[in-house]
């Protein structure tokens, strides 16, 4: 049976992918490459997401419908299927969202927790840790933080790491495979084919998403695949009813992981944004060591497969086994973080001091916008928008920007380059009849700062006396 959903899904993903991709050209749900973070010169669609999707979701539902013995599995246990699908659907529609209108980072953030609640009540839940050395710990009230903590770094992590043609959905078919093969081993048929599915689906999308890329995941693939890779590890691996053993699922998952631990420290010492995109991913750099993006994705795919095989050979009674899995991927680990300059105390030392230039960069602006508001007369937000950002441009705050609004139509100040590659921030003005900012930096790696997009948003938003 999880073979037939498997091939289903891959012939599904085949069939649906090309069709997804003429949509969304045509209706531009693609790629800007104007944005800082893109690495291709073309726009290209990005609704990958709802191709794996329907493929993924296709056979397993045609498998309820059907009366044998996964459908038989799925309803003895139908709260737990139906709060799974349910909530892969929300973080794909969050997803989709996303990627038509870019909502503030912080409310996704919230609409995630909000998904990980609902299948913590659903379900889906860590009650207690299986850990080697320590035993059974039961988790108890810090049951749904634990849940929820797991199911959003998941999630964060395959955003974060879906930056290469083919990187993410490689890894998820690695890791999805590797959770059939625990499924597998655990003789779990209905959890095989959930994780045959979902490999199938990846695996069609993936002969359009290699490099050269003509279709992304997009926010709505990387967070259904993230969602449920963050679910299914969990389920394939209860040594009881409510008990979970830890040690797969980190292994299986380890590079996300590891790259979006990496990400919040670099992001705290150089005091930017927890939640805007950068160029400081480890596959930006391995790019940056001149790698290109095939061997780079490949690479990374290596580690993955590494990672997984360490977890399942915790899974075997051979104890060299495991050791020399264990020191391989230890190596591995080292090795990656020296490369890319987390290890070497030049780089860690350069990132601080960064952060601190980063911080005046942050009370230089404060000053400035204080300043503007009791230099500014104007009564019009209309008219008070355009001098702010002629200012903010001048004293070198901003490269350009450019303001839209119903009343006066489009003004551009200073850098306003349409093809041009930057860090690009849309603030929207309140009341929204007032229009909407986007600002333009170039040369710059990483976004604004929390602090400096707040001060630009009040700025941008104060309105004088008269």
């Amino acid at each position: 049976t999880s073979l037939i959903a498997t091939v289903l899904a891959l012939l599904v993903a085949i069939w649906m992918t090309p069709k997804m991709r003429q949509w969304a050209s045509m209706t531009r749900l693609v790629d800007d490459p104007r944005r800082g973070r893109s690495i291709h010169a073309q726009p290209i669609p990005r609704v990958g997401g709802i191709a794996i999707a329907v493929a993924t979701l296709f056979p397993i539902v045609g498998l309820a419908i059907w009366e044998n013995t996964i459908s038989e599995l799925i309803y003895s246990d139908a709260r737990v299927i139906v709060t799974l699908l349910v909530s892969a659907l929300a973080v794909l529609a969050l997803g989709f969202v996303d990627d038509l209108v870019s909502p503030p980072a912080q409310t996704r953030l919230l609409v995630l927790v909000g998904i990980a609640l609902f299948s913590w009540l659903g379900g889906h839940r860590i009650e207690a840790l299986v850990v080697p050395g320590a035993g059974l710990i039961e988790l108890q009230v810090w049951s749904a933080p634990a849940t929820v903590l797991w199911i959003v770094g998941i999630i964060v992590a395959f955003n974060f790491i879906d930056g290469l043609d083919g990187l993410a959905t490689g890894i998820a078919l690695i890791v999805s495979s590797t959770l059939f093969c625990v499924a597998l081993l655990e003789g779990n048929q209905l959890w095989m084919t959930w994780t045959g599915a979902m490999a199938g689906s990846l695996l069609g999308f993936l002969a359009f998403n290699f490099n050269p890329a003509s279709v992304f995941l997009g926010n709505s693939g990387s967070n259904f695949v993230g969602y449920l890779l963050a679910v299914v590890a969990l389920e394939t691996n209860r040594t009881e009813s409510t008990a979970i053993a830890l040690t797969i699922p980190m292994l299986v998952l380890g590079l996300p992981l590891l790259d979006a631990a990496l990400t919040m420290l670099r992001r705290a010492l150089l005091r930017e944004g927890m939640f805007l995109g950068e160029l400081g991913h480890l596959h930006h750099r391995l790019l940056d060591l001149g790698l290109s993006q095939k061997r780079v994705t490949l690479a990374l795919w290596a580690v993955t497969a590494l990672f997984c095989l360490g977890a399942l050979s915790t899974l075997s009674p051979s104890g060299p086994l495991q050791l020399g899995l264990g020191i391989a991927v230890s190596a591995t680990v080292f090795s990656l973080l020296h490369s890319t300059g987390y290890l070497r105390p030049s780089d860690l030392r350069f990132m601080w001091q960064r952060g601190l230039a980063n911080l005046r960069r942050d009370r230089e602006l404060a000053r400035l916008a204080e300043s503007i508001s009791t230099q500014s007369q104007l009564t019009e937000i209309t008219d008070t928008v355009p001098k702010i950002l002629e200012q903010l441009t001048a004293q070198g705050a901003i490269s350009g920007a450019t303001y839209r609004n119903s009343v006066s139509g489009s003004h551009r100040i200073g850098d306003t380059d349409e093809q041009a590659k930057g860090i690009r921030s849309l603030i929207r003005l309140s009341p929204p009849a007032s229009g909407a900012v986007e600002l333009l930096w170039r040369n710059r790696s990483s976004g604004p700062s929390q602090r400096e997009l707040e001060t630009l948003r009040k700025l941008l938003n104060r309105r004088q006396k008269r």
